[in-house]
């Protein structure tokens, strides 16, 4: 079994919470934001797990469409990608080798 690293969100807010700065202010705002990106991207991948075809009807007749979730999904994985990156931009560079790390967790679900 391929095991997938996840963001440990309650992990991340401890540490943005200990910074008294504005560094930890914005922390946490991206982390709300990366919250709702991920529920909703969870939304959005059991809808393309009923096709990523869809049949919409056109009066008389339908055609095949691509499903609109797939096209929210790409563009919102993007910015999700984007998000977590700046979260992990902003925390401190000076962690000793071998700290615990809230990017290097273990996706179970």
């Amino acid at each position: 079994m391929v095991k997938i690293k996840a963001v440990n969100f309650k992990s991340l807010k401890e540490l943005f919470n200990e910074m008294d700065n504005e560094k930890g202010m914005l922390g946490l705002a991206l982390i709300k934001e990366a919250e709702f990106m991920k529920t909703t991207l969870t939304k959005l991948k059991r809808e393309m797990n009923k096709g990523v075809v869809t049949e919409m009807s056109q009066g008389k007749y339908s055609i095949d469409r691509a499903n609109p979730a797939l096209t929210q999904y790409n563009a919102m994985i993007k910015n999700y990608q984007s998000t977590i990156k700046q979260i992990n931009d902003l925390l401190p560079k000076d962690t000793p080798e071998g700290a615990y790390d809230p990017f290097d967790q273990d996706d179970l679900s």
